[in-house]
């Protein structure tokens, strides 16, 4: 049996493998594409644009991605993992109480909103222009966030800890609330101040929890 040729290493450009220069490109063009779909909407926005943005002709964009639904979806993923991560940092920094739990989901969620608009109108905003046929995606975060909240029912809901159907309920039916009033507060420019907006929602969760 012959053996098998060995495959040619592939050329380095500037210290870079053709992979690393690849992801590189990706990367410029998730952060390009989010502040597009942001500054002008998922719908207006062209792949040209898009392009001109990250720095790239076309032909590099087509080289990860199908389409702008395919660049629009690797943008949300990126804000929904934004936001996993600092919920998750926030959760473990905080004190071992349903009030010092809720309290650590809210600020970390609304911190993130504030801190980066763009960021904002992707995940809470333009998500919602995207059609039937990728609703999905919102859909699937929502889901994600559910899951999220239900992972602390223990903490949050000691009462109802146990009974995972009321809790599912109960998750989703907050995680829409914080959402929708999220959303809110972004369309209104940040007009209320972060902090009442989270003693809001802290008294809502802190009722759900008794």
């Amino acid at each position: 049996m012959l053996d098998e040729p060995e495959s040619k290493p592939s050329r380095r450009y500037r210290g870079e493998s053709q992979a690393e220069r690849q992801s590189g490109r990706r990367e410029r063009l998730v952060a390009a594409g989010l502040k597009v779909f942001a500054s002008i909407g998922y719908r207006a926005a062209t792949v040209r644009q898009i392009c001109v943005e990250a720095g790239l002709t076309e032909r590099y964009f087509y080289e990860s991605f199908a389409s702008k639904d395919d660049l629009f979806i690797a943008v949300y993923a990126h804000c929904v993992e934004r936001v996993g991560a600092a919920l998750l940092v926030s959760l473990e920094a905080a004190d071992d109480t349903p009030e010092a739990k809720a309290r650590a989901v809210l600020g970390a969620y609304f911190g993130e909103i504030e801190r980066d608009p763009l960021f904002a109108r992707v995940l809470l905003i333009e998500v919602l222009s995207l059609g039937p046929n990728l609703d999905y995606v919102y859909r699937e975060a929502m889901d994600l966030f559910s899951v999220h909240l239900q992972s602390d029912a223990a903490e949050l809901f000691p009462r109802l800890s146990e009974d995972k159907g009321r809790t599912e309920i109960l998750a989703a039916g907050l995680v829409g609330a914080i959402v929708h009033v999220a959303m809110r507060w972004v369309l209104s420019n940040f007009r209320r101040p972060r902090e009442e907006i989270i003693l809001g929602l802290l008294d809502l969760l802190l009722a759900a929890s008794r």
